[in-house]
């Protein structure tokens, strides 16, 4: 793959770098929507050298010996892909955020992966809002040890485009709870100036990147498509199995009326632990967490507490989907058969839970903070990173590497 590696990016992406795009590029992208090609890269070399040291994008050990970081150009854009390798990607896009607010980490865990490959959709492309869902989940169901598995996750929350410019445009892709089955808030309203600050990642030398199974098909979507999410079947009540359908009642049963506030979550993510733990009456694992929704029953079966969304014509089975020649994934795992006492779930006062969610469309809203606006080539200012973002939630599910090839479905 050395050779897939060039010295400079006026070799890998044509485009980039140019005053003006070129006809029969812009011809390629003219289904992306204009504030993402409005939206010049602003994160330097420098910048990005200073994260990558701090452990904020690989978190230390092997791996910072495995993978470069390297700022776009001034003519890149998010969405560009390598036209030399169109499908098999020598390099990933992603977006700073994923990282200095959210604890993403370098390989991405394979829950994330199993996600992006079920949705998809490119990890750049999804909007931070998106990724602290995903991030959220992840940490809930880590705390109390449910399987982590994405169709739990897309039956919560719904894949959409919100993209104002019609069907013919496409954007970054969000996602929004599912009615009657919010268990967390957005972590902003809106998210503003982080469109420009993104960067690539690549694999040094002969290492093949997390992105590829051993066989060299991709295990998700590398680059933006207009496609994305055109292969996601959506997520019912009655498309998941027995044990699916637990996880998400324990879910929706725990949060949906006191739902988590997901930035006081991720930036304490020991203090979130503590009193998720406490919320469900000290009881983790899937075969306790049960009693829940079925007192005095240990046995897998349908659960019944939370009603299935109405449906004119009967769901089709959701299965993972490639899409362009990606890998799909298995189904996510099983349960602990362990047993455990009953119990109710405990109101516990936390400053993780959003006690105060607007009532109506024109309540206040937090919003992030504006970065000074200036030269696009300028330093930006360095990240927020909560020390337990950046070490503890960081480190779930890493045990992994792309070394070891995911196994394939038949």
């Amino acid at each position: 793959m050395a050779e897939n590696q060039p010295e400079n990016q006026e070799a890998a992406v044509p485009a980039a770098g140019a005053a003006q795009m070129p006809r029969e590029l812009s011809l390629i992208y003219r289904w992306v929507s204009r504030d993402v090609l409005g939206a010049p890269p602003i994160l330097s070399q420098a910048y990005l050298d200073e994260l990558k040291l701090n452990g904020v994008i690989f978190g230390g050990g092997e791996l910072e010996r495995r993978y470069r970081v390297e700022a776009a150009r001034l003519g890149d854009r998010v969405c560009y892909l390598n036209l030399d390798h169109p499908t098999i990607s020598n390099w990933l896009w992603v977006n700073e955020v994923m990282f200095t607010e959210f604890g993403v980490r370098v390989p991405f865990t394979y829950f994330q992966q199993r996600l992006l490959n079920r949705a998809s959709v490119a990890p750049s492309q999804l909007n931070p809002n998106a990724w602290s869902a995903i991030r959220c989940f992840e940490l809930v169901t880590d705390s109390l040890k449910l399987p982590q598995d994405p169709e739990v996750f897309l039956y919560l929350f719904t894949l959409f485009s919100p993209n104002t410019e019609g069907k013919t445009k496409k954007g970054y892709m969000s996602v929004c709870p599912g009615k009657y089955r919010k268990i967390f808030g957005l972590y902003e309203d809106s998210f503003h100036d982080f469109k420009g600050r993104f960067f690539k990642i690549f694999p040094i030398g002969e290492h093949r990147p997390f992105w590829l199974s051993l066989e060299g098909q991709g295990r998700f979507l590398p680059y933006w498509s207009r496609d994305a999410g055109m292969d996601y079947v959506p997520v019912t009540y009655k498309g998941l199995n027995a044990d699916q359908k637990d996880s998400a009642d324990i879910l929706v049963k725990l949060f949906s009326e006191r739902n988590m506030k997901p930035k006081t979550v991720l930036s304490n993510p020991s203090e979130a632990r503590e009193a998720i733990v406490d919320m469900a009456g000290k009881e983790v694992t899937l075969e306790r967490l049960r009693r829940l929704i079925r007192p005095g029953s240990s046995q897998s079966v349908p659960a019944i507490s939370v009603p299935a969304p109405g449906s004119s014509k009967p769901p089709a089975d959701p299965q993972p989907i490639s899409a362009s020649g990606n890998v799909a994934f298995p189904e996510g795992g099983g349960s602990s058969n362990v047993g455990g006492a009953e119990g109710p779930i405990h109101e516990v006062s936390s400053p993780i839970l959003d006690e105060t969610l607007p009532s109506s469309p024109s309540s206040p809203q937090v919003q992030l903070g504006k970065r000074p606006a200036g030269d696009v080539t300028a330093e930006p200012k360095r990240p927020r990173v909560s020390e337990g973002t950046n070490r503890e939630f960081c480190s779930m599910d890493r045990s992994f590497d792309a070394s070891v090839s995911l196994p394939l479905t038949s």
